[in-house]
């Protein structure tokens, strides 16, 4: 299969953090895809701006670091880096998003003081975070292994458009062997050894894994003469088969009723069940209380736009590790 490329656009404030753009850029190229954006200069006028849209336009990622400054305004006292993220967004662009967590960390030269750009640079994060998975990041060191970690689960689960050489079905022997290459070098560098699931050690009795749970549900069941009607079935799956389908539906954060929709595909895949109606309540209840034991899924409570209290669940960080660890291509005999 030919090697698709991607084009990612990395977009930040500029001056305080060229060292942090340089590096993302370098970590783009070693995975052997394309880095875009104004590395070399900040956006400061409306033609550039222009020009930017027509860049994010071409791009399949859009990838984001917000420091502690909040950018040069544009005459309506925006900053030109929120103006990027919003047309990013308008475009239906994927986007990965890394905030400092530890602001009070930077350095006042790299920090915005004055009252009223602290107070826009705060209402831009609270817009990054409302809605989307984040990572937070406090040194380079932090940050690159979290934009590695990141583009390596969006190539993996969340494919675009991408790019493929004219010439690439002449040399698909060639790029399979880069491609399992490139796989190798992401294990080792992502450092999944480290990733492997651990038991909490409140729940040392918690069952392995690989341990099969009986999920309970409902089918649909054509009784003839255009009829039908529900009737009760179970299946066996592993809690990784379960866990794998769940954070396949957590790109964003959802409410649980993404545990019944992963239910469902995969019933349909392992079981070729495609007339599935309903989760088992109870069993619904067991699966996410046996996700947050496992601290693979935590839950939380946010307001929808109309001001209602929603429960969402989001993959941990853990739960991230763990799935990108159960999802990458190995090499053939691994």
């Amino acid at each position: 299969m030919a090697e698709r490329k991607y084009q990612v656009f990395v977009s930040s404030t500029f001056r305080d953090l060229v060292d942090e753009r340089q590096d993302t850029i370098r970590t783009i190229r070693d995975m052997k895809h394309i880095p875009a954006g104004m590395e070399l200069f900040p956006a400061a006028d409306v033609d550039q701006l222009v020009y930017i849209k027509k860049v994010i336009d071409e791009c399949d990622y859009y990838l984001l670091i917000v420091g502690g400054r909040y950018g040069s305004l544009d005459a309506e006292g925006i900053s030109f880096t929120e103006r990027e993220y919003d047309y990013a967004v308008e475009k239906g662009k994927f986007v990965i998003a890394f905030v400092h967590g530890a602001p009070g960390s930077i350095t006042v030269d790299n920090s915005d003081i004055e009252p009223k750009l602290a107070e826009a640079l705060k209402a831009f994060k609270d817009k990054v975070m409302s809605g989307r998975l984040i990572k937070t990041w406090t040194n380079r060191t932090d940050l690159q292994l979290a934009v590695f970690q990141s583009l390596m689960l969006a190539f993996s689960t969340y494919p675009q458009t991408g790019w493929i050489r004219g010439d690439a079905a002449a040399s698909t022997d060639m790029l399979e062997q880069s491609n399992a290459i490139l796989q190798e070098n992401a294990r080792l560098r992502a450092e999944l050894d480290r990733m492997k699931m651990k038991t909490p050690k409140l729940f040392e009795d918690l069952a392995d894994m690989d341990e099969k749970y009986k999920v309970r549900y409902k089918v649909r069941v054509s009784t003839g003469h255009g009829l039908s009607e529900s009737q009760d079935r179970s299946n066996e799956l592993t809690w990784s088969q379960i866990f794998t389908h769940v954070a396949a539906q957590l790109g964003a954060p959802k409410r649980d009723g993404a545990i019944s929709t992963a239910m469902a595909d995969a019933m349909k895949e392992v079981y070729r069940q495609d007339r599935f109606i309903s989760l088992n309540d109870t069993d619904r209840a067991r699966i996410k209380s046996q996700l947050r034991a496992y601290n693979l899924v935590e839950f939380y409570t946010d307001k929808t736009e109309k001001g209602v209290d929603v429960e969402l669940m989001k993959l941990t960080e853990r739960g991230q590790d763990l799935y990108m660890d159960l999802s990458v291509v190995r090499r053939a005999g691994d």
